[in-house]
């Protein structure tokens, strides 16, 4: 998968590079578990990632039916700094702890929230102490399910499962703005209880799930502590700012620096921190994703104050736009084994350019073409999912790929919420809606037309990154 034009001998090079280190019995054995447990890890990763949509759409009203109308917004603000935090930390725990064991403790965690949540409803602390359990649980199932598709499977069906988990997001995320839009006919406390339907699939993944873990080895837990602290500290300061954050994060930087410099079998080792085409690839990542939450709520606003279209009518829209993206995410694993990572994330920024660019300039046109631009630029998001991981994972060597995925979604989700609260701050400020940068006219069309010009730029960005870093996407798998 590393060009249009070119030969793919890797599609049995990973698995050949693993039946190396195992008997092939028992690759073959943890293949056959892994394709039966896949499935339903995905069904509990639906689950718990449609909350996040879903509470992306409506924590306001949830807020202002609690009078908490100032806080409302860390009902989705929180629970993203946690999620982050937490991506990276399963990721990296799957390189050293069994993933069955991994997987009950999510769907434990993913059921206590729920039931939480729908019994102290009437709560407004406790809606988001349960927003917060569920979404660390929730992502168990994910993280488990990337990093046993990039061990577990042959090149050929981990750019598959790939593109089949990205599309199950976008699933995800449809139904959670189809149910945010129902909130007014359903209430939020049966929202919250869906994702307790995960316990159905235990007995599943208790039989099928590998039990396999790296005996003998040290948890760096200090190590493992103080990056997730610095993920915190960064991600705290775009929603609360305070210098404080920032100071907190440099320190604890410059210690983790020093720790992996001088520490004994620290969790990320000096060779995987200066590793250029895996951090080169993070760099993508990063711009590729800094506003994916933002999408949802800012045709919240066109809807309300520019066309005067009711939530429930908005989430209908979205729901079409995430319906294609699910499709999308379904065949983006075929596309990149056709055209290579590199064409394919070509492809995504154009995608990006001409949806965000043509939203800013049609704002005033139509809510239905504004739908279809939302439908260009979720594709563009929605393609490179698949070949940004299948590059990073193909840059480090197996045994380090739960770290290698655990920090890829730590980047992912730190930089959509880090955008969001941009987008937020942005939104919300008086001179950013006081004139169009290009066309003029009310606040709303001022400051969404004015957002989607950034967002432009950012495409635009993703655009210039691909082609400097292209060898490093290109890459072949490195050896361990």
């Amino acid at each position: 998968m590393t060009g249009a034009n070119q030969t793919k001998p890797s599609d049995t090079r990973v698995s050949d590079t693993r039946i190396s280190e195992a008997k092939p019995s028992d690759f073959e054995e943890n293949r056959a578990k892994t394709k039966k447990a896949l499935p339903a890890l995905l069904i509990i990763f639906v689950l718990g990632t449609l909350m996040i949509q879903a509470f992306n759409l409506v924590y306001q009203n949830i807020g202002d039916s609690l009078h908490m109308s100032a806080s409302a917004s860390l009902i989705s603000t929180l629970p993203g700094i946690i999620l982050g935090v937490v991506c990276m930390l399963y990721g990296t725990l799957c390189d050293f702890i069994s993933p069955k064991h991994m997987t009950i403790f999510g769907v434990s965690a993913l059921t206590l929230g729920s039931l939480l949540g729908f019994f102290g409803s009437g709560d407004f602390w406790l809606i988001l102490v349960a927003r917060i359990i569920q979404v660390a649980g929730g992502q168990v199932a994910g993280s488990v399910f990337l990093v046993m598709s990039v061990k577990y499977l042959t090149d050929k069906e981990k750019a598959i499962y790939l593109g089949i988990y990205n599309a199950a997001y976008y699933l995800a995320a449809a139904i959670g703005v189809f149910a945010g839009g129902l909130l007014e006919s359903i209430g939020y406390k049966w929202l919250l209880l869906i994702p307790a339907l995960s316990v159905l699939f235990v007995p599943l993944l208790l039989k099928n799930t590998p039990d396999i873990s790296m005996k003998g080895s040290r948890i760096d837990v200090l190590g493992i502590l103080i990056f997730a602290l610095i993920a915190a500290f960064i991600a705290i300061y775009f929603s609360y700012p305070s210098v404080w954050y920032i100071v907190a994060a440099v320190v604890l930087s410059l210690v983790f620096g020093f720790y992996v410099a001088k520490g004994k079998n620290p969790f990320l080792s000096k060779k995987f921190v200066t590793n250029k085409a895996y951090m080169s690839i993070i760099l993508i990542l990063f711009v590729y994703y800094f506003f994916n939450f933002a999408c949802v709520p800012i045709y919240q606003v066109i809807g309300e104050g520019i066309y005067s279209i009711s939530l429930p009518q908005v989430s209908f829209y979205l729901t079409f736009v995430y319906l294609v993206a699910t499709v999308l995410g379904v065949v983006s694993g075929p596309i990149v084994n056709k055209l290579g990572r590199f064409n394919t994330m070509v492809l995504s920024s154009v995608l990006m350019i001409v949806g965000f660019g043509g939203s800013a300039l049609c704002i005033k046109t139509s809510f239905v073409l504004l739908t279809f631009f939302a439908c260009l630029f979720i594709a563009g998001i929605t393609i490179v999912y698949t070949p940004i991981y299948d590059a990073a994972s193909d840059a480090l060597p197996v045994e380090e790929n739960g770290r290698g995925i655990g920090i890829c979604d730590l980047t992912m989700n730190t930089a959509a919420s880090i955008g969001l609260a941009i987008y937020s701050s942005l939104m919300a400020n008086r001179g950013f809606a006081s004139h169009g940068w290009i066309m003029a006219g009310n606040a709303a069309i001022n400051k969404t037309a004015n957002m989607f010009w950034i967002m432009l730029a950012a495409s635009i960005l993703t655009l210039i990154l691909v082609f400097v870093f292209r060898k490093n996407l290109e890459g072949k798998r490195v050896q361990g």
